[in-house]
């Protein structure tokens, strides 16, 4: 386009040759074509740096291993065992007992309800007054301890504080035949329904997972129903 704007000025200016009305008759139909637009170039792709984002907050929901309910399936398929439990907690079909038996049975069960009622409201108030104590002490520490003392985490109780380490063997010593009997079937269920309580006091992040990943008993249920049909 630059070339063809030089050629018109030569041929118009004053001093234009003779021949230059023909060169304008030849050139002007290329006036009247589009002039040619230059080729695009290709934009670059502009890498953007990707910046570590924090990880997201992943929402966890309690869960017990199936490797560790074994011995509690199979307590309950068994049907000796699970009838047993049965008639161990729910009445019997048939009971022996008479109307004297009922009441004296009511008046005891009165009378243990007051104790436990009473020894609750002192362990209560007991506790009330350690628990004051013990803020009572941390407020008066100087600043640096007490900052200390707030940072840090709590102990457990040592064991041989504990209830049934200390008086354990007195009370099982003032048991008859029987009490022991009912203790021993009362530990003996306790340890059917949590036999993994050991294993959650070493490993506790092992009884947690990602609530995208827990699967409803609704849902179980209709894969094992699967698993039998597949059989």
């Amino acid at each position: 386009s630059r070339l063809l704007k030089q050629i018109w000025q030569l041929s118009s200016g004053p001093a234009a040759r003779p021949g230059g009305a023909m060169i304008r008759s030849c050139l002007l139909p290329w006036r009247l074509f589009p002039e040619r637009a230059l080729a695009k170039r290709k934009a670059k792709k502009v890498q953007v740096k990707k910046t570590p984002t924090a990880p997201a907050n992943v929402q966890m929901a309690p869960n017990i291993p199936y490797e560790l309910t074994k011995e509690t399936r199979e307590f309950f398929r068994n049907q000796a065992r699970f009838k047993a439990l049965l008639q161990l907690v729910f009445s019997p079909v048939e009971p022996q007992e008479t109307e004297e038996d009922r009441l004296e049975y009511e008046l005891a069960k009165a009378e243990f309800d007051t104790y436990r009622e009473r020894a609750r409201s002192i362990y209560e108030a007991h506790e009330v007054r350690a628990e004051h104590r013990m803020w009572r002490a941390v407020q008066q520490l100087p600043e640096d301890l007490h900052q200390e003392a707030i940072a840090s985490r709590p102990e457990k109780m040592p064991e041989s504080l504990l209830f049934h380490m200390r008086h354990g063997p007195q009370v099982f010593a003032d048991l008859n035949d029987e009490e022991r009997r009912r203790l021993q079937t009362y530990h003996n269920l306790m340890y059917v329904r949590y036999p993994h309580v050991q294993e959650k006091e070493r490993n506790p992040e092992r009884f947690w997972i990602p609530a995208t990943q827990v699967v409803s008993r609704q849902k179980e249920a209709a894969m094992a129903k699967k698993k039998v049909r597949k059989k």
